[in-house]
């Protein structure tokens, strides 16, 4: 069981670097890069799970218990790309990993973390996996589907891939391994590894499953849009902000656009709000947060069709109400005409329903 053992140190160390990985080359596909220099994605929604009762395994790694991760895109030159990637663990500690790499032949350290833009079923990623493997895995796309990630709808493509754990010809378990890209850019929006194994020893059943997902939950690569159905009208709300955003709502009679922030505690975060003038105006705005008026510190600025409220704040979780002066109303505006035209036409039939019987 040597070489399981050091299979497991080879994942606790992919898993505590998060979007670190080894890569090999090997493609003729014309690959393009989709990511540019400041582009930046968080991941603040991980869960880890672990159990073992293998001699010197059965507590979990340190290492690999995180509570957020980051990549920021620092260069792009051609095909050659330069980033960082940052990791916050669970006990506050923190650690930063320079990346490079070239998207197009898959040399670097990049691999999975960021592929060529615009790949399709069946397509090959230049970079390879070497998680268990005697020699580099190579992934293929499996296809292209629709999810949400960082508040908005995406194209992402997929892959799943399932690897046997082998020691001399006997298979103790498997690796599986899902991984789903923004399909525009490239940049990884989600990733999940489970890793079970087990074997017997002077009759005792040995075991070890350890598993782990992280999802994108911040950009600045596109806008969370939270839609707001009134009255039969679609209101889209845009937040561009650092730090995950829950909760969203919308009360038409408290006037109020309401939401929750969080983020790594203690780093400075952000939400740039636009809000629909047709949906909710302010004369003048109150901006709450965590239930104190906030809104000396924000900055709001117009243009004829919305209002675009700017507001800082020091990262936990908190709450952020937006309260207005007008909001739409029940009738919509635009239905007062035809309702008008209705109630028009009711007058005239009653008038010209008692003339006619006052004529009999």
């Amino acid at each position: 069981m040597y070489k399981n053992k050091i299979g497991l140190t080879a994942f606790v160390s992919v898993l505590s670097m998060m979007l670190m990985f080894s890569v090999m080359t090997g493609s003729a596909i014309i690959y393009t890069v989709g990511v540019k220099a400041g582009d930046w994605a968080a991941y603040g929604d991980i869960t880890f799970e672990y159990a073992s009762n293998m001699p010197g395994y059965e507590e979990p790694p340190s290492g690999i218990n995180l509570s957020w991760t980051g990549i920021e895109i620092l260069d792009v030159s051609g095909s050659n790309v330069t980033g960082r990637s940052t990791a916050i663990y669970a006990n506050g500690t923190e650690e930063a990993f320079m990346m490079s790499g070239n998207l197009a032949t898959g040399e670097g350290n990049f691999s999975v973390a960021i592929i060529p833009s615009n790949l399709g079923a069946d397509d090959e990623i230049p970079a390879n996996l070497t998680w268990y493997t005697e020699e580099p895995l190579k992934v293929t796309i499996n296809g292209t589907v629709t999810r949400s990630y960082a508040g908005a709808h995406r194209e992402v493509n997929y892959a799943n891939i399932t690897y046997p754990i082998i020691h001399g010809n006997i298979t103790y378990g498997y690796m599986n391994m899902s991984f789903y890209w923004d399909k525009q850019t490239g940049i990884i929006c989600e990733e999940s590894m489970s890793y079970a194994m087990s074997f017997t020893d002077n009759s005792t059943q040995y075991y070890m499953n350890m598993s782990i997902r992280d999802e994108m939950t911040a950009t600045n690569m596109w806008p969370a849009v939270f839609t707001i159905d009134w009255e039969g009208h679609a209101f889209n709300v845009t937040a561009a902000s650092n730090s995950t955003v829950l909760n969203f709502s919308f009360s038409q009679p408290d006037m109020e656009i309401n939401f929750n922030v969080t983020g790594p505690m203690g780093r400075a975060g952000y939400c740039n709000v636009t809000v629909p003038k047709d949906l909710l105006r302010g004369s003048p705005w109150t901006i709450l947060l965590n239930n104190t008026d906030w809104t000396s510190s924000c900055t709001i600025t117009e243009n004829d069709t919305h209002t675009f409220i700017y507001i800082p704040y020091t990262h936990s979780t908190s709450t952020i109400q937006i309260i207005g002066t007008w909001v739409v109303p029940e009738f919509p505006s635009l239905l007062i005409p035809p309702l008008f035209m209705v109630a028009t036409l009711l007058v005239i039939v009653i008038y010209r329903t008692r003339i006619s019987k006052k004529m009999k």
